[in-house]
């Protein structure tokens, strides 16, 4: 059910249309919720990797064309920075409007620099109003405080008024420059959905509750709360009401060992397409997801449901990694049963695998060919002209011999 909610499963309906590209990607992500955006970009940007995970070799300018053409996607926050369906702006729109209401010491800093700043942000304001869409060096100050410097966004003072007014709903990123964005106002990005009446408290949690329910299939409350944005607090009410509403039912759900802990909760749609699907012969996929993938992005839901344990090394010190620098996991049918540390040489047009290692107690027939595959189609789409192993196989030595060639 977890599976087939994240358009990974036995009934994939995204994945098996015949659609036009834009099309399949925005159905993708409204399906999804968002794609989460980061500026590690080791074998393609996580979006991209989410996206072909599911798509596969799809055109690459279809989400550029969905978010600066169509614009049925826009970039805001969920639990980070994302990409995210224009349908659910007004969900997006209640949080941007609840933006600024601070409780925390750090929030209550934030709030006093902004005061301080006040000056700063009509001047940007005014100088988009006047000039059009602009990058975020356009408003680059030869002098900024220590403090902003110091600040998440790392940019200086422009920056983290930038950020502020984006989080706030008044600015929208109307484009990229490479990897810095291009600001617009928020009033001419999107003129028919910025005016529209703010939705309710209750109808905006209930709201983020169900989509959060229907891209996961089946969460804990706490796992759902994880998925919820800045400002939506705990989501236990919402989910109450959607059983009482029967768009989600409290279950019970099972391991190996027993029932699993937390309060459980499905989609009633979700189920509904499990029930469907239970009669289908489907003999799995196996694909590769970010270490970003929606999938697996909360860690404790991952080893919860698929007894894989899945941290980031990125900033693990080369001799303590376990697994690698940047490492993909394994999507084997409804298993997870490795994981791969690969980056993009694009200098030498190569697909590397700096290491591979197989879960144990995994099954191994037709894994490593069907991994082998995989690699080869990323390679593909990354325009890479060949997969190149370095380092060791960990594993079976089927896996060695199938996935060397």
């Amino acid at each position: 059910m977890a599976l087939d909610s994240q358009a990974l499963g036995v009934r994939s309906a995204v994945a098996a249309n015949a659609v036009a590209p834009a099309v399949g990607v925005v159905e993708l992500v409204q399906r999804l919720g968002y794609l989460q955006r980061d500026p590690l970009a080791v074998v393609c940007p996580s979006h991209q990797l989410v996206l072909w995970s599911r798509l596969g070799n799809h055109p690459a300018e279809a989400l550029e064309r969905a978010l600066w053409q169509d614009r049925t996607l826009f970039e805001y926050w969920s639990h980070a920075a994302a990409i995210v369906p224009t349908q659910d702006f007004s969900l997006h729109r209640w949080r941007m409007r609840r933006y600024g209401r601070w409780r925390s010491p750090g929030d209550r800093r934030q709030a006093d620099w902004v005061a301080a700043n006040r000056r700063l942000a009509l001047e940007i304001l005014k100088r988009l109003r006047r000039d059009g869409p602009l990058p975020g060096s356009a408003f680059a100050r030869v002098r900024d405080s220590r403090e902003a410097r110091a600040a998440w966004s790392g940019g200086g003072d422009h920056q983290r008024m930038l950020e502020h007014l984006w989080l706030q709903g008044r600015l929208m990123v109307a484009g990229r420059d490479g990897r810095g964005r291009i600001w617009d106002l928020a009033e001419r990005w999107l003129p028919e959905l910025v005016g529209e009446p703010a939705v309710t408290a209750r109808s905006a949690l209930a709201a983020l509750a169900q989509r959060t329910l229907d891209a996961l299939g089946v969460a804990t409350t706490h796992q759902v709360g994880y998925h919820f944005s800045r400002g939506a607090g705990g989501p236990e009410a919402s989910l109450e009401l959607l059983v009482r509403r029967r768009l989600a039912h409290e279950v019970i759900v099972s391991g190996a060992d027993g029932p699993l802990p937390g309060r459980w909760f499905a989609s009633t749609s979700a189920l509904a397409r499990w029930e469907d699907s239970r009669e289908l012969e489907w003999p799995g996929r196996t694909t590769l997801l970010s270490p970003f993938d929606n999938l697996i992005i909360d860690r404790g839901r991952t080893e919860l449901l698929f007894g894989f344990r899945y941290r980031m090394e990125v900033y693990v010190p080369r001799p303590r990694r376990r697994y690698g620098y940047y490492v993909l996991p394994i999507l084997h049918g409804d298993s997870l049963v490795g994981r791969l540390d690969c980056r993009h040489d694009r200098r030498q047009g190569h697909l590397v695998v700096a290491a591979v290692h197989a879960e144990p107690g995994k099954p191994e027939q037709g894994v490593a060919v069907a991994t082998r595959r995989a690699l080869e189609d990323l390679a593909t789409f990354l325009g890479a002209e060949k997969v190149v192993f370095e380092g060791e196989v960990a594993g079976p030595s089927s896996w060695r011999r199938a996935l060397r060639g």
